[in-house]
């Protein structure tokens, strides 16, 4: 038995034409399926890669700048704390030569919205301050509370001399009443 050539060769490419479609042409469209499944899940993970990368050097960022953060924060403390804003203004005082003689809560105006994005609202707060002191001391109580951290506001000044002193004539060393009145803010 003779095989006639070309009707082998013809049979030969049939099957394997038949073979490469039924066996090799999915498994290349599996393998190419899984192959962009892959590309797109690798670009996905290099995006979040880059995106937590980002999240950290923000956070170390954040870390650098604590101090400020929390300077900005105390600006404008969310609640009305009575006990530290007193504390603070006997503290100034002592530290720069004048002593507290009163602190009288005036009032707290009602909230303003100055926020539209936060919609948070912004009040007032103001307080009178008799202070015992010299010119020098008051001076510094003020330059104290312009460099504090926390915002405040000075309506008025007034003084007089105290009433148990005999001399009126003015003097470097002499102690005067001062009346402040002082404004600050909270959420």
């Amino acid at each position: 038995m003779e095989l006639n050539k070309p009707i082998t060769i013809i049979l030969l490419v049939i099957l394997t034409a038949v073979l490469v479609f039924l066996f090799v042409l999915p498994q290349y469209q599996v393998m190419r399926e899984k192959q962009t499944g892959l590309s797109g899940k690798q670009a996905l993970y290099n995006g979040q890669n880059i995106y937590y990368a980002n999240i950290a050097k923000l956070i170390a960022g954040i870390e650098q700048r604590k101090e400020p953060l929390e300077k900005v924060s105390s600006s404008l403390p969310g609640e009305l704390a009575l006990a530290p804003l007193v504390y603070f203004f006997q503290e100034k005082a002592q530290e720069t030569g004048s002593s507290v003689k009163s602190i009288v809560f005036l009032d707290s105006s009602p909230a303003t919205d100055v926020a539209a994005k936060t919609g948070k609202k912004v009040r007032s707060v103001s307080f009178s301050i008799n202070l015992l002191g010299n010119y020098q001391s008051l001076k510094g109580f003020l330059l104290a509370l312009e460099k504090s951290s926390r915002m405040f506001e000075v309506s008025t000044i007034s003084f007089a001399s105290p009433k148990d002193q005999q001399n009126p004539a003015l003097s470097p060393g002499q102690s005067y009443d001062f009346k402040l009145q002082v404004k600050t803010y909270t959420y």
